[in-house]
């Protein structure tokens, strides 16, 4: 489980601290618990940190506090706790409206507690936590990217991380969508940085499947994140859903595409149905998707595209059928192509696919016949049809057209 504003509420040592604003943000993750007391806090975060003061440097100016909150905000902070005394009397009216529109938690805490017992509490809970995520991502890396095999010793270790053999597990891959080309456009080259939205694509994850009551197994690798949730394929279509939605909530221009594969009980399966969640991603990124989940078995005759050991075969099947037209529309700047893929998508109705292309009935009637002399076909043949929508499939999945 993260370690988030909320339940660092119930960490022994902290009965003190009390929530007054913003209670809507109290699930962000907290990736860190600082001690700042200088007004720029610029140069010392790097986003998900809870910030604690006393307010030396501020004093009882309401106006400075809700000046500094705001900066916080903007750089992605997860809460602040203020340490009521001298300094800060109470925490300003006007600082509490805006916080809880912001959905932004403000703490505070009696100035008799010391701060380094609190930050140390909260600190441990986020190293015992950051280390057991790395021992269980080193197993399932181990699982489904190695090729090891999976005896006694290895299932003896994931009953210790939770592994139940009598459960279905369901393998689910959140992919940020154009994570190189997003730090590009916003110039962001701190591999800290970078690494602290990917924890926060993260954190936002396994809060979907925490708040589902849903005990998972998960492994990083570069923009993506593989997960083994513990639960049947028609539950996991509603969670990652949730989980796309969360994530393009909270993350503004950040989003996501989640593969979704079969389930399994085995441990010896989990590499198999992580497997097609990976062939289905692959899939939304052909048909040019994103921001989007996706099924391995809603995959249909393209699920036997992944398993055909060389593309040759079937470009030699494009390139019979279909290949003359292709040319053809490159030559003349034609749409023959496009128009062949309406038809056949509207059954073969003349008028749905004029509809479908804003065009005129004859028009259409006219390209039918001449896409029929290109191709040296009868379109009203049941059999080359099938030919004709499979070599379409196959160019989509080839990217030929």
């Amino acid at each position: 489980m993260i370690v988030t504003c909320r339940n660092i509420l119930n960490l022994p040592g902290l009965e003190k601290m009390k929530v007054v604003a913003g209670k809507g943000g109290l699930d962000r993750g907290i990736t860190w618990a600082h001690v700042i007391e200088v007004p720029d806090v610029g140069d010392f975060v790097k986003g998900g940190e809870l910030l604690f003061i006393t307010g030396i440097a501020i004093g009882n100016n309401s106006e400075v506090l809700l000046k500094f909150i705001k900066d916080i905000i903007s750089r992605n902070l997860s809460g602040l706790v203020i340490n009521i005394g001298p300094y800060i009397k109470e925490t300003p009216k006007g600082v509490i409206d805006f916080a809880n529109t912001a959905g932004f938690p403000i703490f505070e805490l009696p100035f008799e507690v010391k701060l380094i017992d609190v930050t140390q509490i909260i600190c441990r809970a986020i190293f015992a936590r950051n280390a057991h995520k790395e021992s269980v991502n080193n197993f399932m890396r181990e699982v489904i990217f190695e090729d090891i095999n999976i005896d006694e010793e290895m299932l003896d270790r994931a009953v210790l991380y939770g592994y139940k053999r009598e459960k279905k597990y369901c393998s689910l891959i959140v992919d940020i969508d154009n994570f190189s080309s997003y730090i590009k456009k916003k110039n962001i080259d701190d591999e800290e940085i970078i690494s602290n939205i990917k924890n926060r694509v993260q954190d936002i994850v396994e809060y979907v499947l925490d708040e589902n009551n849903k005990k998972y197994f998960y492994a990083v690798q570069s923009d993506a994140f593989y997960f083994m949730v513990c639960s049947n394929v028609e539950n996991i279509d509603r969670i990652a859903e949730s989980i796309r939605n969360e994530i393009s909530k909270r993350m503004g221009d950040i989003t996501v595409s989640i593969g979704i594969g079969d389930e399994c009980s085995d441990l010896k399966d989990f590499k198999c149905v992580i497997l097609e969640a990976i062939k289905a991603l692959k899939l939304s990124k052909i048909f040019g998707k994103k921001n989007c989940v996706i099924k391995y078995k809603g995959l249909g005759i393209f699920r036997l595209f992944f398993d055909i050991e060389t593309n040759a075969e079937m470009k030699k099947l494009f390139d019979e059928n279909l290949l003359k037209l292709k040319i053809y529309d490159e030559k003349n700047s034609s749409v023959l192509v496009k128009t062949l893929i309406a038809y056949l998508k509207e059954n073969r109705n003349l008028g749905k696919t004029a509809e479908k292309l804003y065009i005129h009935r004859n028009t259409i009637k006219y390209r039918i016949n001449r896409i029929e002399e290109i191709l040296n076909c009868d379109l009203k043949d049941d059999e080359t049809v099938f030919n004709i929508m499979l070599c379409i499939k196959i160019g989509v999945f080839l990217r030929l057209i």
